[in-house]
């Protein structure tokens, strides 16, 4: 077994709990990026997530990209 691959499978699956919990409040909102292939795919349920999404999908791909 790798340890890596465990914890981000873990990780992912407490990230999925903690979805599940916000989703009971209401007026929630949320958003997200998939990425397939070179294309990202980016959406939200309002403007400033979007935003968010976009500043925080350009973070990520900076800091994948430096610690190659």
């Amino acid at each position: 077994m790798n340890p890596f691959k465990v914890f981000a499978g873990i990780t992912i699956m407490m990230l999925g709990f903690m979805l599940l919990i916000i989703s009971q409040f209401e007026n929630v909102e949320y958003g997200g990026v998939i990425i397939i292939g070179p294309i990202p795919i980016i959406f939200a349920s309002s403007q400033p997530i979007l935003i968010f999404s976009i500043i925080a999908f350009f973070m990520m791909l900076i800091l994948i990209l430096t610690l190659r």
